[in-house]
């Protein structure tokens, strides 16, 4: 398992604390709507401060009209902020503050969607983001967000 330091900030430590969205060890998923939702990790670039996760549409979060209900499209925007803001973290815990979501396209059932995380302001305690929802299928750009996070002084009681 990797765990998060201050001292271990790099491509290739956050690629590998990243990847562990799989593994259902990860401190992350338990007890966590992570473990429901499945993300993956598609990329992440440490220098530009930003990351891609893939989520599937399944069943369950689709709304009456048998599209992806729109919680849980920006449920999976906060995912993807969250670990992001994690990561430059560390062990502290994180709390979202704002999340603003603009829905431009339908989403299917099975569909694949990319979310393409960018950290604008790493500040101290404030970190702000943007991203967008990237449909698989066709290339098609679904939705755009944007949102701060709060870095609290707490800490995890456990490694994460």
């Amino acid at each position: 398992m990797i765990y998060l330091s201050e001292e271990t900030s790099s491509q290739e430590n956050m690629e590998a604390w990243l990847s562990q969205l799989s593994d259902p060890e990860f401190p992350l998923l338990k007890d966590s709507v992570l473990k429901l939702l499945k993300p993956r990790l598609v990329a992440c670039n440490f220098e530009e401060k930003s990351a891609e996760f893939a989520f599937t549409v399944e069943d369950w979060q689709l709304n009456p009209e048998k599209g992806l209900h729109g919680g849980i499209m920006a449920t999976n925007f906060d995912v993807s902020f969250g670990l992001l803001s994690h990561y430059f973290a560390k062990q502290h815990m994180v709390s979202t503050v704002t999340i603003h979501t603009t829905f431009l396209k339908p989403v299917i059932p099975n569909d694949v969607i990319h979310y393409k995380v960018q950290m604008s302001h790493l500040g101290r305690t404030i970190h702000s983001m943007t991203a967008e929802a990237w449909l698989e299928r066709d290339n098609i750009l679904a939705a755009t967000a944007s949102a701060s996070y709060m870095k609290l002084h707490q800490t995890f009681d456990s490694p994460i």
